[in-house]
């Protein structure tokens, strides 16, 4: 059972989502039709769905660094199964190397806590291992899975398949971070050149007082919800182009 103060902290978050959504698609809204009560309800609409979507980065977020430590993880199970320990063993010298590495707040350290807990009660590692990919879902922990599984059954070199695994996953990492930095300027000039638009109608609003006023009314307001449909698909269109998965 989750504790009282996890989740107030998670509700705050969530509020924080909401919040932030409803005022961005408020002020979204509010330039394309000038109504505040049409903004204020399509922006409730957007802050609940917001929600969605940060809980959708949320994961991918807490996926990249379960990623992260799990390649320390088995690098120092490599090392662990070098020394001579057991494989059962070298997952719970793995958690030492991992708090010294990420400290009491690490993810996958108490994801191993787990996992030691299974294996103290003499679960098969192999299955531990399987469930445990089944509910991260991360694909190099499944594919770590599946080959550990294997190797197990036919008595294949357990510490190579940690050591390439962690070359592996190393390799995508970095490979992720380049192709991060790469693109981080251009996802900047999308989100300024998606400002340009907004700025314009301000601009007209503030400079020539009711030159626009014929595209809120009535026969206008179609005019501006195609206008709309297009700066949304655009803006999506440039956040998607900067989205390169390895």
């Amino acid at each position: 059972m989750k504790r009282p103060e996890n989740r107030i902290k998670k509700n705050k978050k969530f509020l924080k989502a909401f919040s932030l959504g409803f005022f961005k698609a408020f002020i979204l809204l509010f330039l394309f039709y000038r109504s505040v009560i049409l903004s204020l309800v399509l922006a409730l609409i957007y802050g609940i769905v917001n929600i969605k979507f940060y809980k959708k980065k949320c994961l991918e977020e807490w996926r990249w660094q379960m990623n992260l430590e799990f390649r320390e993880v088995m690098t120092a199970v490599s090392s662990a199964l070098n020394a001579g320990y057991s494989v059962e063993n070298s997952f719970k010298e793995a958690r030492a190397d991992l708090l010294l590495l990420y400290g009491s707040n690490s993810i996958m350290a108490k994801e191993l806590d787990k996992i030691n807990s299974k294996i103290m009660l003499n679960q098969p590692l192999e299955i531990v291992l399987r469930e445990f990919a089944q509910y991260c879902q991360v694909e190099d922990i499944s594919n770590f899975a599946e080959v550990f599984q294997t190797a197990k059954r036919t008595g294949g070199n357990l510490i190579e398949v940690a050591r390439s695994t962690a070359n592996k996953i190393s390799s995508k990492i970095e490979t992720s971070r380049e192709i991060r930095t790469m693109t981080a300027g251009k996802k900047m000039e999308g989100k300024i050149m998606s400002v340009i638009p907004l700025a314009i109608i301000i601009y007209f609003w503030a400079s020539s007082p009711g030159f626009l006023d014929s595209l809120y009314t009535l026969k206008g307001r179609p005019v501006m919800t195609v206008l709309l449909i297009f700066y949304i698909v655009a803006f999506k269109w440039s956040e998607r182009i900067g989205d390169i998965f390895v």
